[in-house]
């Protein structure tokens, strides 16, 4: 009967030497190492027979699924990069105007990536001139359902910090939930990630927000999702 070792831990098939776990790469995460590897072999579990079958067809169809969806990403990379596109990406659905007004944008839903949005430049054009400010473009992504950039919420802050340099005011957007009631893990809080009632208002007392003045903030509702907007410009006298 076939067997097969699989890490308890990342659920993968595994290769063993002399009993212990050969060194392997975490699923999705291809940087880093399972922390399985080098362990010895009591940490995997044995598939037999058909439960190794059964095992085998979903790992199939999870690579297939992969692909398509990499090829998907791939295809709205080159689309979003056509050189003939002259034409400027029109705001997200999802983001208001303000007093008549577009403002360059920074969104963070409840999850995922944050976007942007920079009005009146082109696809190709925001693309440059957001990756000017990240450390690396690995992480910049058309997103085709908003039809804007999106980048890792890691470099939200420092991203529009760099765009309130470059413009007079931003706009920036918080999906949050109004039920939610702010404590003192908020507000005593490290980053600037905040989904709470507060609307990030005494998230971290406030001091990811340091040397920019609000102008305005106003909340709106998006396909029954609360967002809480903030008008923001620069501290002219902050150094």
């Amino acid at each position: 009967m076939i067997t097969a070792p699989i890490c308890g831990y990342c659920r993968q098939i595994v290769g063993l030497r002399s009993g212990i776990i050969i060194p392997h790469w975490r699923e999705d995460f291809s940087s880093s190492l399972c922390p399985a590897s080098y362990r010895e072999s009591t940490h995997v579990r044995w598939l037999r027979g058909e439960e190794l079958e059964h095992y085998q067809l979903n790992r199939a169809r999870k690579a297939n699924r992969r692909r398509q969806e990499l090829r998907a990403t791939h295809a709205a990379a080159r689309r979003a990069m056509n050189p003939y596109d002259d034409d400027p990406v029109p705001a997200p659905e999802l983001l208001p105007m303000h007093e008549g007004r577009r403002y360059v944008a920074v969104m963070l839903p409840g999850s995922g990536p944050a976007d942007v949005w920079l009005p009146g430049k082109t696809r190709g054009e925001q693309r440059r001139f957001i990756g000017r400010f990240l450390p690396s473009t690995h992480g910049l992504r058309w997103n085709e359902k908003r039809g804007c950039w999106s980048v890792p919420t890691r470099h939200f802050l420092e991203l529009a910090r760099h765009l309130l340099r470059y413009n007079q005011m931003i706009m920036l957007g918080r999906e949050f939930n109004p039920i939610e009631k702010c404590n003192g893990a908020c507000r005593h809080a490290a980053g600037p990630d905040c989904q709470c009632s507060c609307r990030a208002k005494y998230h971290g007392q406030g001091q990811w927000k340091a040397g920019w003045i609000e102008v305005n903030e106003f909340d709106t509702d998006y396909h029954g999702n609360s967002w809480h907007w903030t008008i923001f410009s620069r501290d002219t006298d902050r150094r």
